[in-house]
């Protein structure tokens, strides 16, 4: 499931095959647990996700992990965030919930990744949204921060 605020980058994920929640507009715990069943975690009611991936980096993300994740989920941190976060170690201990960073990539992960994108089943040019010149690389840069317009941005040189 892809959770993200932006419709456009949404309906993206979802041409692709993916379950979606615009958590502006959804209750994120109520829409996993529709998807993925239910689990116990240290107070409420968890979704079954072993497993969530931070690719945005926003303060809050960290709260709402430790929030709604089951026993013995954990979180990887693609997305940079960029202050120091609080976590809370008493709470991560007791659900034994993991943190981990991604900062770098096994080779069986990369070929993976090559294999599933010239497999052809899924449509990888449809998440390249705009392409642009080295020469207008200020535009690019701007255009990749709009998320109502674009997805991936090419600078091609």
């Amino acid at each position: 499931m892809i959770v993200d605020l932006s419709d456009f980058r949404l309906e993206k994920a979802k041409a692709l095959g993916f379950e979606i929640c615009n958590s502006s507009r959804e209750n994120l715990r109520k829409k996993a647990i529709s998807i993925f069943g239910s689990a116990a975690s240290l107070s409420k009611e968890a979704p079954n996700v072993d497993i969530y991936i931070d690719a945005s980096g926003a303060p809050a993300i960290l709260d709402e992990f430790m929030e709604i994740g089951k026993i013995e989920c954990r979180i990887v941190v693609v997305g940079v965030h960029m202050a120091k976060q609080y976590v809370d170690m008493l709470h991560l201990t007791y659900a034994q919930q993991a943190i981990i960073g991604s900062g770098g990539y096994k080779q069986e992960d990369v070929c993976d990744v090559m294999n599933m994108m010239e497999s052809g089943s899924y449509n990888i040019d449809s998440i390249i949204t705009h392409e642009f010149s080295l020469g207008d690389i200020v535009k690019a840069i701007e255009t990749a921060g709009n998320t109502d317009e674009s997805l991936n941005v090419i600078i091609k040189f």
